[in-house]
């Protein structure tokens, strides 16, 4: 009997052996997945001009969302000036590009690869919401001209997310209840790509730009020497600043500079003041004020819709939100007060390529230290993803 036992103990002593031995080496598998970038560049010395091209990939991808974020961080290493792209990484692959300008200096640079395993998402709240608020509505206009018009749910806070949205570049984004013709919404929305994170992984690769490209060895001395830091001041806020400028007798110059670009620059628009004027403010609407304000400008209204519209001369007129057109089909709500200036284009002038027969009106919005405390919070200016062909600059 007790050979029997002993023999049944040496059996289970060498079963828990085998167990504690597959259990280890799970474990030590599973410690061995860690998030790993690959890169692979197709050169280290460039020249003004030259296209830097990179592969990346995420070796472990498979035990990550399908969809991540590569953000590149390069920096100078003589002045520590840095830049800033991101790319969108699907099934754990993306290959961007970036031509190099004539005005980048030679020297010798270091490309930080990031992963952020969060792709883009827009968060939010609104906070004057009521119990009647089921849903809101937005519209979004992106730098390529893609615009999306939907409705989010919200939930007993008040908040919404939209999530997997892929842009590049930036997007102008309007919240407004609908069937509401005043918007009177303030939200605040967050981006997690915009925030300061913790990489999950990261990997450094150094370049040089200039055919007098240091010797080998002082240039590894460099790079092992060199360390990133991620805590630099992350992506420009998103989130208009709320702050009280006194008026001043050029504030609509310093607006107009500040963000007036390309053709909309030309001298022979009319200029509505929204900033030092309360006219604009005290209109019912930016559509009804424009056809009081502005001779051979005609609003029309599609029975079946509702959506408003102007035709100057029999022809359409085309309408540009912080320099970003306007699909004439898609309704959009802002309120008068938000308005910080407004150019008028006479049929004729033309503010982009096939444009200009029936006119053009390029509506401004309040926005960082133009705002006023008492302005409403209901669109904003987002950062997409950069193009997988862009300028290093």
């Amino acid at each position: 009997m007790m050979a029997t036992n002993k023999k049944i103990y040496s059996k289970g002593k060498i079963l828990y052996s085998l167990l504690l031995l597959i259990f280890c080496c799970h474990h030590s598998l599973k410690a061995q997945e860690k998030d790993t970038i690959i890169v692979q560049m197709n050169n280290n010395v460039f020249v003004q001009g030259d296209t830097v091209s990179f592969e990346v990939n995420l070796k472990n991808y498979s035990h990550v969302a399908k969809t991540a974020s590569i953000q590149l961080w390069i920096e100078e290493l003589k002045s520590g000036k840095r830049w800033k792209f991101r790319y969108p990484l699907v099934n754990g692959y993306v290959n961007p590009k970036l031509i190099i300008a004539d005005s980048m200096h030679n020297g010798l640079y270091a490309f930080n690869f990031l992963l952020q395993k969060t792709f883009f998402k827009l968060s939010g709240t609104i906070k004057n919401g009521d119990k009647h608020d089921k849903l809101i509505n937005y519209v979004m206009i992106s730098k390529t001209k893609q615009t999306l018009v939907d409705a989010v749910t919200l939930d007993e806070q008040q908040s919404f997310s939209l999530g997997h949205l892929l842009f590049q570049d930036s997007a102008f984004i309007i919240f407004s209840r609908p069937k509401q013709k005043n918007n009177d919404l303030l939200i605040n929305i967050n981006t997690p790509l915009d925030s300061s994170f913790v990489p999950a992984a990261a990997e450094t690769r150094f370049i040089t730009i200039g055919k007098t490209a240091p010797v080998a060895e002082k240039k590894v001395a460099i790079a092992e020497s060199y360390v990133f830091k991620a805590d630099s001041t992350p992506y420009k806020t998103i989130l208009p600043e709320v702050v009280i400028k006194t008026k001043m007798k050029k504030m609509l110059d310093d607006f107009e500079k500040e963000n007036v670009s390309g053709l909309f620059t030309s001298p022979d628009a009319i200029v509505l003041d929204g900033l030092e004027s309360d006219e604009i403010a005290n209109a019912p609407d930016f559509y009804t004020y424009l056809t009081i304000k502005v001779g051979g400008l005609r609003l029309e209204t599609d029975n079946q819709t509702g959506n408003r519209s102007f035709t100057w001369r029999n022809q359409p007129t085309e309408i540009y939100i912080n320099e970003i057109r306007l699909d004439p089909d898609i309704p959009v709500s802002i309120n008068p007060s938000d308005i910080a200036m407004i150019k008028i284009f006479r049929p004729g002038t033309s503010v982009s390529a096939g444009t200009g027969a029936g006119g053009a009106i390029a509506i401004y919005t309040k926005t960082g230290e133009y705002r006023k405390a008492t302005n409403r919070n209901y669109s904003f200016y987002i950062l997409g993803y950069t193009g997988l062909e862009c300028s290093w600059k």
